[in-house]
Parts: structure tokens; C-alpha cells; sequence
């Protein structure tokens, strides 16, 4: 125990100084690469994430979240064992994206209007990348495919989903059995609404304080980490993570400048899925499967922006990284076996393409000589039932 402790407490320390004597070593490459992440921000989350992250403050001030809720409760408790007003988080973040459903479960837990198992289970899937990521930035302005992206937000939503009802059972707790008088719920709603006492010019301004604050946030982690990621390149500390990651990823044909690219993925989602696409010698279908683990995982950046909300709650920040750790494998995982869909017209608004790519040859050819991406499929889904979930009588 003691051990434990004196790594915990010596190891943030050591990291810090190596980082300080990287930037003090290399200071010209620390200023260019915090510019660098300064600019993601400013051109790209700013104008995509406040307009969500004003609105998102509003929607669970204004109650609308309680109202919603209490539609779609017996549904939502059904799939995920959460209330509605949590599934809300979910409709939000896809629309979104990172860091807003984090932020929103946080908003529900502290308040208290979810138990601490419940925001568990919420954070397990509520936590996704939007569509104007996905298929704006990533599948048309990196990878040049459109219906790529169509494919991989398909597959992104899948993995969360999936992971969400393999931690529905997460916890002792029941949720009380809802009361469906809608009429009387909705009275309930507004009466709380105005027994607060607060206006509705003051909660905007409130949301837009709370959401500039947030980004503020979130720009602080982006440079960090553009700066920490360049240091360690610098010190060749990841080209040594490449070659070793390369090892067991050359089974799957993975060279090892898509392995650099991907690492760098697991720093910034953004900087990782446009090196991934630069690397030309590298097949779509790997920088596809590849990209979408990195949208999935969230990589470390965004996962230290919600671990700073999440923190500040009795929400397991540890469990949270690895949902969001199966999050990318099933996302990943999905990609691979779905790719086949992209390659023709299977995506577009008509459904007769749809109907002749998944009956005709081509499909079922690619699956009898991938067989063991099956398999490794159905092992995952295995172990995962088999190990990782949790035991109601262990929590």
C-alpha cells in the first residue's frame, strides 16, 4: 500500500519535470505545436461546440430534459436501465458530440437528479463524437469518402449503444418504478421550474458564462496535449510506442507509419485521424477501422476534458476510460466487418442498392476470407460477457 502510494505520488512529478525540460530543450517545437492545438480550437471546436454546449446548459435548465424524460422513461429503462431524462444525455451528445455528454451527466449527477449508478451506467454510452466530426472532418475532409462517413458514424453510434446495454446491470440499484401520469408528471416539471425563481435572461446568461467556461476548459487540454505530443516525438518516445505497438497490429497489415499516425490519435483524435489519412500507402479499410477506434476512445485529450467534469462527482473515472476503451474496439470492430457496405451505393436514401449489397456475393466473399475478423468479433463479445462486466453481488 505504501508502495502504491509513493508511486502515485512521486510518478505526476517526474512526468511534469520531463515535460518542462522538453519545452525548455525544445522551445521553438513547444510554441509552434501549442499553436497548432490553439488553432484546432479556435477554427474548429469553438465554432462547433458552443452554439451545442450553450444550448445543451439550457436544455436541463429549462427542465426540458424532465420533460422528454418522462416520454421515452419506460423505453430507455428497458434497453439501458436508465431514466429518460438519461437517455436525453445520449440524443444530445450524438448530436453534439465530445465533451457534452459528459458534461451533461455531470450537470444530472450533481444536482442529484440521477444516483450514482445510474450516472455510471449514463456515462458508459453518452459520451460520443457528433456528425459533423465524423462524416464532415474526418470521412470527407481527410479520407475523401463521403459514404465512409455515413458508415463510421453508423458504427461509432453501434459501439456505444452496445457498450450501454453490456453495462446496463451496472450497480445493485433498481430504478423506481415509474409513474406514467404523464399530466400529473408534467405539472410536477413546471412547478419546479418556477419555484427556483430564476428568469429566463438570467439562465442564458448563466448557460453562455458556463459554456465560454467550459471551452476555455477544453482549449487548455487541446494545447497541452498537442505540446506533450510533440515532446515525446521529439525524445523519440513515440516511435519507440510505434514499434512496439506495430508487433501485434502487422497481423492486420498495419505498417508502421500508420502505427505513428495512430498513436498520435491516442494523444488527439483530430491530429491522429489526419495523420492516419495522410499515410497514402495504407488501404481505406484499415485507416476506416483505425479512425474509428480513435472517435470511439476519444483519446487522451478529451478524456482528460470529461475526467475533469466526471471527477468532480462520485463517477468512476477509471471505469468511464475503459467504456470508452470498448467503445473504440466495438466502433473499430463494426468497421471492419461493415466496410463492405461503403464500397457501393448501400448508403444513399433509395433502398434497392441496399438490398443488393447485402444479398448479392460480394459480401458474403469478403466475410469467408476474413473469417478470423469474425471469429475475433464473437471472442470479444465472449470475453467481455465472461470477464470484464460487472458483478451486481461484487459492487
Amino acid at each position: 500500500m505504501k508502495k502504491n502510494k509513493t508511486i502515485s505520488f512521486f510518478l505526476p512529478i517526474i512526468i511534469v519535470l520531463f515535460l518542462i525540460f522538453g519545452i525548455i530543450i525544445f522551445p521553438q517545437e513547444a510554441i509552434k505545436s501549442a499553436k497548432d492545438g490553439f488553432n484546432i480550437w479556435a477554427n474548429v471546436l469553438i465554432p462547433s461546440l458552443l452554439p451545442f454546449i450553450i444550448g445543451a446548459n439550457l436544455v436541463v435548465d429549462l427542465k426540458i430534459v424532465d420533460l422528454i424524460g418522462i416520454i421515452i422513461n419506460p423505453i430507455t429503462k428497458f434497453i439501458f436501465n436508465v431514466s429518460g431524462k438519461s437517455a436525453l444525455v445520449f440524443a444530445i451528445s450524438t448530436v453534439s458530440g465530445y465533451p457534452v455528454g459528459a458534461k451533461l451527466a455531470y450537470d444530472l449527477r450533481d444536482t442529484n437528479q440521477i444516483s450514482s449508478s445510474e450516472a455510471q451506467r449514463l456515462v458508459s454510452f453518452c459520451s460520443t463524437s457528433g456528425p459533423l466530426f465524423i462524416i464532415g472532418a474526418v470521412a470527407v475532409g481527410m479520407l475523401n469518402n463521403s459514404s465512409l462517413g455515413y458508415l463510421m458514424i453508423l458504427c461509432h453510434y453501434l459501439g456505444s449503444i452496445t457498450v450501454g446495454i453490456l453495462f446496463r446491470s451496472y450497480g445493485k440499484e433498481k430504478l423506481p418504478k415509474p409513474n406514467y401520469n404523464v399530466k400529473a408528471n408534467i405539472k410536477n416539471v413546471i412547478n419546479t421550474r418556477y419555484s427556483s425563481n430564476i428568469g429566463f435572461f438570467v439562465m442564458f446568461g448563466n448557460a453562455v458564462v458556463n459554456g465560454v467556461n467550459t471551452l476555455l476548459a477544453v482549449g487548455g487540454f487541446v494545447i497541452v496535449f498537442s505540446v506533450v505530443f510533440k515532446i515525446l516525438s521529439l525524445f523519440n518516445i513515440i516511435s519507440l510506442l510505434s514499434n512496439i505497438l506495430y508487433i501485434p497490429l502487422s497481423v492486420l497489415g498495419v505498417t508502421k507509419d500508420l502505427c505513428y499516425a495512430f498513436i498520435s490519435g491516442l494523444f488527439e483524435i483530430t491530429i491522429g485521424c489526419n495523420n492516419i489519412a495522410k499515410v497514402t500507402s495504407a488501404p481505406l479499410i484499415l485507416k476506416a477501422t483505425l479512425s474509428s477506434f480513435l472517435i470511439g476512445f476519444s483519446g487522451l485529450s478529451i478524456l482528460a476534458q470529461c475526467c475533469n467534469f466526471l471527477a468532480k462527482t462520485d463517477i468512476n473515472t477509471n471505469l468511464y476510460i475503459f467504456n470508452k476503451f470498448l467503445h473504440g474496439l466495438f466502433a473499430a470492430t463494426f468497421t471492419l466487418l461493415l466496410y463492405p457496405l461503403s464500397e457501393s451505393t448501400a448508403l444513399a436514401s433509395n433502398f434497392t442498392p441496399t438490398y443488393n449489397t447485402l444479398f448479392n456475393n460480394q459480401l458474403w466473399i469478403y466475410y469467408l476470407n476474413n473469417t478470423n475478423l469474425v471469429l475475433a468479433f464473437i471472442l470479444l463479445i465472449y470475453l467481455v460477457f465472461k470477464f470484464v462486466m460487472p458483478d451486481n453481488d461484487s459492487i
